[in-house]
């Protein structure tokens, strides 16, 4: 499963292989998967210019209070815009997320158990778009069993989002 920086299993696993954006850098800060010095590095490997992403780079210590501050207005000004939730950008991102996290477990020897562990962490970290409803299910309480996965309809998800990038 995840080797190294999320970064780059976002892009060993991330599907289309168009470069990592601002985009997939403000929704995995809200995700929780990129802290601060990792957004710094991009940013400063990006090179990219304007005062605003000088300023990210820059926050240290008690600055970095406002780092998410800085990160989306840093967004604004490389971009043009800031993805946000609800929106055509910040969904792609997230899709972009979901389909790497999922790629990742299923490239991991995993019991059928610790799978469904593994999908379920994915909808509490990334959220469950309607389009993953059917990858895990909750047995109802009163069963006391593990929650489970279905490897075939990961697997036909990861095959469809595959096609929708191709479209793209």
């Amino acid at each position: 499963m995840t080797q190294g920086s999320w970064l780059a299993l976002l892009d060993r696993q991330g599907g289309d292989r168009a470069p990592i954006g601002f985009d997939e850098i403000v929704v995995g800060h809200d995700f929780g998967l990129l802290g601060c010095r990792d957004i710094q590095a991009w940013v400063r490997d990006q090179a990219f210019q304007g005062p605003l992403c000088a300023e990210l780079v820059a926050l240290e210590g008690d600055r970095t209070l406002r780092f998410e501050e800085v990160l989306w207005a840093a967004c604004g000004e490389a971009t043009g815009k800031v993805p946000r939730p609800g929106g055509k950008r910040w969904a792609q991102a997230q899709d972009r997320w979901r389909v790497a996290l999922l790629r990742d477990i299923m490239a991991a020897p995993l019991t059928a158990e610790a799978l469904a562990v593994a999908v379920e962490s994915i909808y509490e970290r990334v959220g469950c778009p309607e389009d993953m409803l059917g990858l895990w299910k909750r047995p109802s309480p009163w069963e006391r069993k593990p929650g489970v996965a279905d490897r075939k309809a990961i697997d036909a998800f990861l095959l469809q989002k595959d096609g929708e990038g191709a479209k793209v």
